[in-house]
């Protein structure tokens, strides 16, 4: 059965190695010394810190290591061979271009001598181990490769930036200061730093304003357009990649009106909702201070509100579907979606025990609801009705429902939850589609903002990537 192991030929002293409890004493003249029980052991090394020894067999593979000179005692790991040689990057592996796998974890199961160590080494002063597959494959093993999947830590990617969940009083002590990045720092070629703020700031409280935009006239930039584009792709919606938000006779959005515009956020009727919205103000200084002001609320908070208060009822906002659709000239469409959404319980969630990261993401968006088609009907006493019994038990988790929709509004219609601004001239709004209300108070006279939309990817890859460089 283990006829295919090699193993090198290097004088080595008498040692006793301690793996998971057992003693295994061994006098060998091997690098590599073969137990009994099939188990392949390499030489304990003296390095200070790093792989110390390894043992390994058809199925599983052993570390033992220590990331710091002067820990007391190493540390031990067994890795799943299918594990290791699906990791493995080397050229017959991984194409060198695209760093894309070139081959399958199926074929690996379908041809199970591939996972099968013919040598195992330290290498490098003990900072990785190398692995001789029997397919032919060879690959290196960094120690920073193993440690990070040690299971010691969440192997998803989790921000460093902590949401804040934020309320009027809370923005205008700690953080509106924060938000305002001035354009030419967003936009530099020379350095990033700017736009590293700015995707902070999104990622801690789904908000930032880039302001001193040169002005919007003929012949130059759209500006909005480029303040996008340095994030990543524009989300090309119906309404365009460009929209304009001035008041029309004959409008086909609320939002090109000069009436209020109560909170709420963008296209939800479409099963891909953009994640970001971007507002640059062009002409915005007619009237006084509240004519045309925008305000936001966190929803997190709210949802975070409700369930403190009542968690029956934040239960039921998780479950009832609410229906939002935009029926107008040619276009049809409809989405049904509860009003809270939360994350599946994995890793990268549960071991920070936020509840911003408990929740995925909020649905409202009053002014394109359609009617409710859940837990409308009653039973009346003593009369007989033609709705279907299962229809007639979700009365009991609408009523949860709208004590949960109740608590919600009566949170985000409170000013001191709402942070209130009217955008000045030149300044630019970015913020979460999925976290953040928006709206905006009435208005007389000219009005005109520019905006577009930007997916949630681009926007957790370009901070991700800035993390690399500045965040370090």
């Amino acid at each position: 059965m283990y006829g295919n192991f090699r193993y090198s030929a290097v004088r080595t002293c008498l040692r006793s190695l301690r793996f998971v409890g057992q003693q295994i004493r061994t006098v060998t003249t091997e690098s590599i010394t073969r137990e009994g029980d099939g188990r392949f052991i390499t030489k304990e090394r003296s390095f200070k810190k790093g792989v110390l020894n390894t043992i390994y067999d058809n199925y599983t593979t052993t570390v033992t290591y220590k990331l710091e000179e002067g820990q007391s005692e190493p540390v031990t790991v067994a890795f799943s061979n299918l594990f290791l040689r699906d990791a493995s990057k080397s050229l017959m592996s991984v194409d060198p271009g695209s760093g894309q796998k070139l081959f399958t974890t199926g074929s690996l199961l379908l041809n199970k001598h591939s996972m099968i160590p013919n040598r195992v080494e330290i290498v490098s002063d003990g900072k990785a181990v190398k692995v001789d597959w029997s397919d032919g494959d060879s690959f290196s093993y960094s120690l920073e490769f193993l440690h990070e999947h040690s299971g010691l830590y969440p192997l998803n990617y989790i921000s460093k930036h902590d949401p804040v969940l934020w309320d009027r009083d809370l923005m205008a002590a700690q953080i509106e200061r924060q938000l305002y990045i001035d354009y030419d720092s967003f936009i530099s070629s020379n350095s990033s730093k700017g736009l590293y703020r700015s995707l902070i700031n999104l990622q801690k409280y789904g908000i930032t304003f880039v302001n001193n935009i040169p002005e919007q006239v003929p012949g130059r930039p759209v500006y909005v357009k480029k303040i996008a584009e340095h994030i990543g792709n524009i989300y090309h919606t119906f309404y365009g990649e460009i929209f304009d938000v001035i008041n029309k006779s004959s409008a086909e959005n609320i939002a090109y009106t000069n009436h209020p515009l109560p909170l709420h956020m963008d296209l939800l009727y479409l099963e891909n909702v953009p994640g970001w919205q971007l507002l640059h103000a062009i002409k915005n200084s007619f009237g006084g201070k509240e004519s045309g002001a925008n305000y936001f609320v966190n929803a997190f908070r709210a949802a975070k509100y409700v369930c403190e208060t009542d968690i029956d009822a934040y239960n039921a906002l998780k479950i009832v579907p609410i229906n939002y659709g935009y029926f107008r000239d040619d276009k049809r469409y409809y989405q049904s979606r509860p009003l809270i959404e939360e994350n599946d319980y994995i890793e990268s969630n549960a071991s920070t025990g936020l509840f911003s990261d408990l929740v995925k993401c909020v649905n409202y968006s009053p002014p394109f609801q359609k009617p409710l088609t859940f837990g409308i009907w009653d039973k009346p006493k003593d009369l007989s009705v033609i709705t279907p019994h299962q229809k007639l038990t979700e009365r009991f988790r609408f009523r949860d429902f709208q004590r949960g929709l109740a608590l919600f509004e009566d949170y985000i219609n409170s000013p001191e939850n709402q942070y209130r601004v009217k955008l000045p001239e030149g300044t630019c709004v970015i913020f979460d589609n999925r976290k953040i209300l928006h709206a905006r108070t009435a208005f007389n006279g000219k009005r005109w903002l520019q905006g577009c939309y930007l997916n949630r990817d681009c926007v957790e890859s370009k901070l991700r990537y800035l993390d690399e460089t500045y965040g370090k």
